[in-house]
């Protein structure tokens, strides 16, 4: 009995232990994505769960801070669902006006973490079919026994270097989310422009090579642009280097069995 209990606990890890390197490149990025499809499901229950108590509760226990803060009529108080994202309470003030307080708990960070590691398993994903593909078409070709060694580091060069480019790409959009939604431009765009404050920009990505691109007028009426290069833009290039060192290595080891 206790052989067979440890036999059966052993049994995933050794299916992970006969999985080959590109095998296991293949699965983490499909979990990851298995993963925020079932945080995104989760999400969903969260919003309806915590949506279904507040209406239950009633506005007044529900959104005390709208009665604190605003000072609102308890009894006027409306309860909005707002799936995926939790739930809305909204009020009448007494000036005429609307007070509004977000409810939305775990949701936010649920939904952020989704999508997260949605675009990091896509483009981990794509990147290793990139890398798979490229290296198996490059190793059709027979190479010398002498050279098998230096023919395997260059397909590994050209492997890691198709496999990064989409990571950067990847990085890049969050790069132009993070700069989209901060209220400065996250450091990209600039404050003033010929000594004139900036009234208004609007932050663009370019993704061949990438780049972030802050453009804009300043109070004066003035327009400017501003191209930025950061890691996304280093690492797509360490990228582009590693590929072709690679393919160069490997041009030459071929160049050398054919001559031989």
């Amino acid at each position: 009995m206790e052989t067979t209990v440890r036999a059966a606990a052993r049994g995933p890890f050794r299916f992970v232990r006969r999985l080959s390197r590109w095998q296991m490149a293949f699965l983490l990025p499909c979990l990851a994505m298995v993963v925020a499809l079932l945080l995104h499901i989760a999400q969903w229950v969260t919003s309806w769960i915590s949506t279904a108590l507040a209406q239950a509760l009633g506005g007044a226990d529900a959104c005390p801070d709208l009665v604190t803060d605003f000072g609102v009529d308890s009894d006027a108080i409306e309860i909005i669902d707002r799936a995926p994202f939790g739930f809305v309470c909204q009020a009448s003030t007494y000036d005429g006006g609307t007070a509004m307080i977000e409810h939305s708990g775990a949701t936010s960070a649920m939904f952020i973490t989704s999508v997260g590691l949605a675009a990091l398993g896509s483009a981990v994903l794509l990147g290793v079919l990139l890398a798979f593909t490229v290296t198996r078409l490059l190793a059709t070709a027979p190479s010398p026994r002498d050279d098998v060694g230096v023919d395997r580091w260059a397909l590994l060069l050209i492997g890691i270097g198709v496999f990064v480019v989409p990571l950067m790409m990847i990085g890049q959009y969050l790069q132009w989310y993070s700069a989209s939604k901060s209220g400065g431009g996250s450091g990209i765009c600039p404050e003033s422009v010929s000594g004139n404050d900036v009234l208004g920009f609007s932050v663009t990505a370019d993704y061949l090579p990438p780049s972030l691109t802050c453009s804009g007028d300043t109070v004066t009426g003035q327009e400017f642009s501003v191209t930025q290069y950061g890691f996304p833009f280093y690492g797509f290039l360490a990228g582009l280097i590693l590929a072709a060192v690679g393919l160069v290595v490997l041009i030459v080891v071929r160049m050398r069995a054919r001559r031989r």
